[in-house]
C-alpha cells in the first residue's frame, strides 16, 4: 500500500472532482473513495475504462462497498474524454494505464494532452507505472508469463503492453506542459490473489490463441505453452508484481 499512499500524499481531497483514468480491477479507485471517506469529505470520483462491461462494474462496485457513492464509472477512452468539459478535473489518477498506451512515446502525448485539457490550472496529476525488462525484479513465473502474453498478441499483429521508462514520462510530461512535483520507486511484491490472476490469464490467453490465424496444429503448441506457463506458476507458488515507479507533477496556469 505504500506505493497509493504516496498517490495522495500531500494532496488536498475536500471539495474535489477526481478523474481515475483507467479503472482497471478498481483497487486504487477503492482506495482513494476510502480516503475521502475517512477524512469526511465532499469530493467525487469519474472512474473511467475503455471496457466496463457489468460483470466488471459489479466487482469493482463489491470492491468499493460502502465508497460506493463516492464514484461514478464511466465507460470511456481516456483518449477522447469529451464528456469532460475543459478545466473540469481537480485530480488525475492513472494507476497502472499507461504500458497500455501503445504506441509509446507519441501516446503518452496524446494522453497528456487530453488530461491537461480537462485539469484546472495547478490540477496534480500522479501516474504510476511499472519497471520494464530486467528492472521488473519479478519471478520466473511472472516473466514468463509476460514474455507469452506479448508473444500471442504479436502473433496476432497487436501489442500487449510497452513499459514507458521514467525519462520518456517526464519528456512527455514537460512538452505538454507539466511540472514534476515528486518521484518515488517501489519494490516489487508479491500478488496475494495470484491463483485467481492466474485463472483469469490462462482463460485470456486461450481465447486469443483461437483467434489465430493458423493451424490447429500450430495453435495447440501455443495451448501447450500457455498451459506449461499456467502449472508453473502455481509450481512456484506465488506471482511478484513488478517494480513500479510514481511520477507526480501539476498542470501550469
Amino acid at each position: 500500500m505504500q506505493d497509493l499512499e504516496f498517490a495522495v500524499e500531500g494532496l488536498d481531497l475536500d471539495k474535489k472532482t477526481i478523474l481515475d483514468a483507467a479503472v482497471g480491477a478498481g483497487k486504487a479507485t477503492a482506495f482513494w473513495a476510502e480516503k475521502i471517506s475517512q477524512g469526511g469529505f465532499s469530493s467525487r470520483i469519474i472512474g473511467v475504462d475503455i471496457d466496463l462491461p457489468s460483470c466488471w462494474r459489479k466487482k469493482i462496485e463489491e470492491r468499493l462497498g460502502d465508497h460506493k457513492n463516492y464514484v461514478e464509472l464511466i465507460e470511456g477512452d481516456i483518449f477522447h474524454l469529451d464528456f469532460l468539459e475543459n478545466e473540469s478535473i481537480d485530480i488525475i489518477n492513472c494507476a497502472d494505464t499507461i504500458i497500455f498506451l501503445n504506441e509509446k512515446p507519441l501516446r503518452l502525448l496524446q494522453a497528456f494532452r487530453e488530461f491537461r485539457r480537462v485539469l484546472v490550472p495547478g490540477g496534480n496529476l500522479i501516474i504510476t507505472s511499472e519497471y520494464s525488462g530486467k528492472d521488473m525484479g519479478v519471478n520466473e513465473g511472472q516473466w514468463r508469463r509476460w514474455q507469452l502474453s506479448k508473444s500471442i498478441f504479436e502473433l496476432m499483429g497487436k501489442t500487449w503492453s510497452q513499459e514507458p521508462e521514467p525519462q520518456e514520462i517526464r519528456g512527455a510530461l514537460e512538452i505538454m506542459g507539466f511540472t514534476i512535483t515528486g518521484e518515488r520507486d517501489f519494490p516489487a511484491k508479491r500478488i496475494e490473489n495470484f491463483r485467481e490472476v492466474m485463472d483469469e490469464w490462462k482463460n485470456d490467453m486461450t481465447e486469443s490463441v483461437e483467434k489465430l490465424p493458423w493451424d490447429d496444429k500450430f495453435r495447440q503448441t501455443i495451448r501447450e505453452e500457455v498451459k506449461k506457463v499456467y502449472q508453473g506458476v502455481l509450481k512456484e507458488g506465488y506471482l511478484l508484481g513488478p517494480a513500479k515507479f510514481i511520477i507526480k507533477a501539476r498542470k501550469g496556469s
